[in-house]
């Protein structure tokens, strides 16, 4: 794990009352403020609730999530594969699970960039 990866422990479900050997974990990586502006810049101009602004959120989320997740640890699909890295998330995992761990990412890296401010 490298200086500015943040260690993550889901909810999902009761995932976090689990033994820790058994838990879901991940480490991510937080954007920076450039890539935050940039995905916000993204979205501008697109009319909310279209299904062009629904197309452009999940290619966002996509990117993020395959850039940004950089392992996963006791996560496996349905079908019992495991599911390894951010890329291998976006395309197998929980909706709920993705969802979670982009607001995860959202908000380490809005505090990451306050704290750099200071």
């Amino acid at each position: 794990m490298t200086e500015d990866e943040v260690h993550y422990i889901p909810e999902l479900g009761d995932n976090r009352e689990l033994d820790e050997e058994e838990q879901i974990s991940c480490s991510l990586l937080p954007m920076t403020g450039e890539e935050i502006r940039a995905y916000q810049r993204a979205m501008v101009g697109v009319k909310p609730s279209s299904q062009q602004a629904m197309k452009k959120a999940e290619a966002v989320i996509n990117r993020i999530i395959t850039e940004r997740v950089v392992s996963i640890d006791n996560y496996s699909d349905i079908k019992g594969n495991p599911i390894l890295n951010g890329e291998e998330l976006f395309e197998r995992g929980e909706p709920a699970l993705i969802d979670e761990i982009y607001e995860a990412l959202s908000s380490i890296s809005r505090l990451k960039r306050g704290q750099r401010k200071n």
